[in-house]
């Protein structure tokens, strides 16, 4: 492979050949494109590393969090089966005695006999004064979850769900615990890491290699041969993975996703049931809603085994209607959601994620996808393995540059010999801030510093 890193120490020397000028160009031309395509992944590795390394280790952590959460909180999640259970209604009010005088908003079931009852709560009393001083990492008050057991009412334990291990490596993976200005950093990453793997697989082109250093990794030599082996060569092999993982998880992000759902919406084909509001039908004046158990029990006549989680937050308004999301592993192309009326316990609907039009379907795949969920374990697997790939490739690349470097100097590659941006280069420039806006306007950004850059080292030179 031609090594990239020549450029750092040595100008490129024209060669003399007998070949025709029109060659020569051509070689030319091949090796200014080279140039520019390995400026741009150097300068996108170097200045991306610290927040893809967050992504990507928060990442490989949150693959496993359903398996790893359960096993941590057995002691709050599993209880002996015993020969009769005790009242939902009863249990609120034992939940009810634990956080009063702040109310209770929901509580999460599961058809599993072995598991136990999980009450939620505010941590505090709602006062619009203090709106200003809630957690504004995830925008909304904490929660508290009470843990019961539904044969004695032991209250087992809490936990706040907002403090929790895996809720604070989920936001730093979302957003980098900045709100929006860290999901927008997340999303410059994850987009540039689209662009790496692009011009990462033009810079590997064999261009007459064979083998060793093309498609098998030196294990002997130089520190600095081994490592680019490595790095060039495995992150050919995890390419596919890489694209799936970072394509998708641009759907969670602020420009994107926000721009995919906006897209969803004018087709018509967000997903109506799931997001509209549920409403119980008319009744006599003074009616008495039904009991917890009764509302409870038809819910979990809808489940689809014990692996089912059933969280229903408590209705407060006389029109609405209870609805539950009913999911499985966190998995969100596997959630179903049924309404239940308030006065009657009768079933109003229930929506798989299959039942929802195609678009918003895509937008559900891609989470799960994103989530390594799709397929179960193999795919939390695959995920974890490239979470893992693309932290180490983006490692060797700074160590890489890091070796390399001239002693007292930055070893950045060298401009270009022609100075100016090719046509082309514009033009991938737009098609990406297309495709990738916060890329492609970053880029935009970046091309116009070096070009502003170019003219003053060009004016100091002819002075």
């Amino acid at each position: 492979m031609n090594d990239p890193f020549v450029s750092l120490e040595t100008p490129a020397r024209p060669q003399v050949s007998a070949e025709s000028s029109a060659s020569a160009s051509k070689k030319s031309a091949a090796s200014q494109l080279y140039q520019v395509v390995w400026r741009w992944h150097f300068y996108a590795g170097i200045l991306t590393a610290p927040i893809f390394w967050i992504v990507t280790i928060t990442g490989a952590l949150y693959v496993f969090q359903t398996e790893l959460t359960a096993s941590r909180d057995q002691s709050l999640r599993e209880v002996a089966v015993g020969e009769e259970r005790i009242s939902y209604e009863r249990l609120r009010e034992l939940a009810a005695a634990e956080v009063a005088p702040i109310e209770l908003e929901g509580i999460m079931v599961s058809p599993d006999p072995s598991r136990s009852v999980a009450f939620v709560a505010p941590t505090e009393m709602h006062d619009p004064a203090r709106e200003e001083e809630r957690d504004h990492d995830h925008g909304r008050e904490k929660h508290r979850h009470i843990y019961l057991d539904p044969y004695t009412g032991e209250v087992l334990g809490s936990k706040i769900a907002e403090d929790d291990f895996f809720a604070i490596v989920l936001s730093l993976h979302r957003s980098l615990m900045m709100g929006t200005t860290g999901r927008i950093l997340s999303e410059l990453a994850t987009s540039w890491g689209l662009l790496l793997l692009a011009t990462g697989v033009y810079l590997w082109w064999p261009r007459g290699k064979k083998n060793v250093g093309v498609w098998v990794p030196r294990v002997k030599g130089k520190l600095y041969a081994v490592l680019r082996d490595w790095h060039a060569v495995s992150g050919l092999y995890f390419v596919p993975l890489a694209v799936i993982v970072m394509g998708t998880g641009l759907f969670f992000a602020v420009v994107m996703g926000s721009a995919f759902n906006a897209s969803v919406k004018a087709a018509g084909h967000w997903a109506p049931k799931w997001f509209g509001p549920a409403v119980s039908a008319p009744v006599a004046e003074g009616a008495e809603p039904a009991s917890l158990d009764q509302v409870m029990s038809t819910l979990l006549s809808h489940s689809r085994g014990k692996d089912d989680l059933i969280p229903v937050r408590f209705v407060t308004n006389p029109k609405d209607a209870y609805k539950a999301f009913l999911i499985q592993d966190d998995d969100k192309n596997k959630l179903r959601m049924v309404s239940v009326d308030q006065y009657t316990a009768e079933t109003i609907d229930v929506v798989d994620a299959a039942d929802n039009p195609f678009l918003y379907r895509v937008r559900v795949w891609a989470v799960s996808i994103h989530m390594g969920k799709i397929f179960g374990m193999p795919t939390k697997i695959l995920a974890l393995v490239t979470s893992i790939a693309l932290f180490l490739l983006s490692v060797t690349g700074v160590w890489m540059w890091w070796k390399r470097r001239p002693k007292g100097r930055t070893g950045f590659p060298r401009r270009p010999a022609t100075g100016a941006m090719p046509a082309w280069g514009w033009l991938v420039i737009l098609v990406a801030a297309i495709l990738l806006p916060v890329a492609g306007i970053s880029m935009l950004a970046v091309a116009l510093i070096d070009l502003l850059w170019g003219k003053i080292d060009r004016m100091r030179g002819a002075a």
